[in-house]
């Protein structure tokens, strides 16, 4: 017998959003409904619709934020030495501790690791975070230091070798003409001094900087910043890259751009293993949100009405025609919605094409 059409069967779409708080949980529940035309249960015939599973498990709310890849926010180096620049790197060379940030009178400023800048002349009976980067750096090198905040006869007896094994004047103090301190191992993002003026009290910064590691960088909105904070972790996907790998927000800052007071700069650390990138591209950072646990979920597409704000699925039976059963719909993520009901895993429920 053919199957008589008596009802409207509602598709899910975007025409509308319904913001149900979940009992108990805590979490939102979204579920977008339009009226269309269904079909009722079948007393005869063959089902010709496509059909889907119902399945049961974790169902998580993620969203997809469009990024590039780069290298992170520049920060500028200050030219603190006196006299003239004589020697400056190339754009996108990278600089580890211990080696030339830039020249002034043909003496090369050399990088070494620390968070505080070079703000005073470091030398014996001195104590603070600066000593202590000082001695990290010594010890990191080889030199026989106490890696403290002191700089005692130890210190000065490693910074006289130092110097005395780069060919400078052994005087056991070293200056801002001597060392500059940088947040790790860096690449030139900018060169903006110039050979042959001042490098002090110049029109700005000598060199800007990035971390020399990829990251990706997302804008957001302020809302969507809630579920990438730092420490957060996410999918990202490269172009051109491969698979999605496994990040880490690491930092959050207010966007520097038109939207600077309703958006934020999202940074995604990442490891590439031995994958290739490209030197420049586009990305996506796939972020989870709310996820619920242990449902039966099925195509949002299988819901449908059946009046008084009531819903049910059409699940196909085994000699292929449908009985219309009435479900409460609830979480809905990545295309499914969580359901209960008289239905059980592994039922069939027709999916309009």
């Amino acid at each position: 017998m053919t199957t008589v059409l008596t009802r409207r069967r509602a598709l899910v779409t975007s025409a509308c959003l319904v913001a149900v708080l979940a009992a108990g949980a805590g979490t939102w529940l979204f579920i977008d409904l339009q009226a269309a035309p269904s079909s009722a249960a079948a007393e005869s015939g063959k089902q010709q619709h496509p059909t889907a599973a119902v399945t049961k498990g974790d169902l998580t709310d993620s969203k997809v934020f469009a990024g590039t890849l780069g290298y992170g926010t520049a920060t500028g180096v200050p030219g603190a030495a006196s006299g003239t620049l004589t020697w400056l790197p190339a754009p996108g060379q990278v600089i580890r501790s211990d080696e030339f940030l830039y020249a002034v009178d043909e003496r090369g400023v050399r990088a070494m690791h620390g968070t505080v800048p070079m703000w005073r002349s470091l030398e014996r009976g001195l104590t603070g975070t600066d000593v202590q980067q000082l001695n990290d750096n010594l010890a990191a090198l080889g030199y026989d230091v106490a890696q403290d905040d002191s700089f005692g006869p130890r210190t000065q007896r490693a910074v006289r070798q130092w110097q005395e094994d780069r060919g400078q004047e052994v005087t056991g103090v070293l200056t801002s003409a001597d060392i500059a301190f940088v947040d790790g191992d860096v690449r030139v993002a900018t060169v903006d001094g110039k050979l042959g003026q001042p490098a002090e009290g110049g029109s700005g910064d000598v060199l800007s900087v990035t971390s020399t590691k990829r990251i990706v960088v997302a804008t957001v909105s302020q809302r969507d910043a809630e579920r990438l904070a730092v420490g957060t972790e996410v999918r990202v996907r490269i172009n051109g890259a491969g698979a999605p790998m496994t990040g880490e927000v690491t930092d959050v800052q207010p966007s520097s751009g038109d939207d600077a007071g309703s958006k934020v700069d999202v940074s995604v650390a990442f490891d590439p293993g031995s994958r290739r990138l490209p030197a420049a591209a586009s990305a996506q950072i796939d972020a989870a949100g709310a996820t619920e646990k242990d449902v039966l979920s099925v195509p949002v597409a299988a819901l449908v009405t059946t009046g008084n704000g009531a819903y049910a699925v059409d699940v196909v039976r085994r000699d292929g025609t449908t009985k219309r059963v009435p479900v409460t719909p609830g979480f809905i993520a990545d295309g499914r919605i969580a359901i209960t009901g008289n239905v059980a895993e592994g039922d069939r429920v027709v999916v309009p094409g």
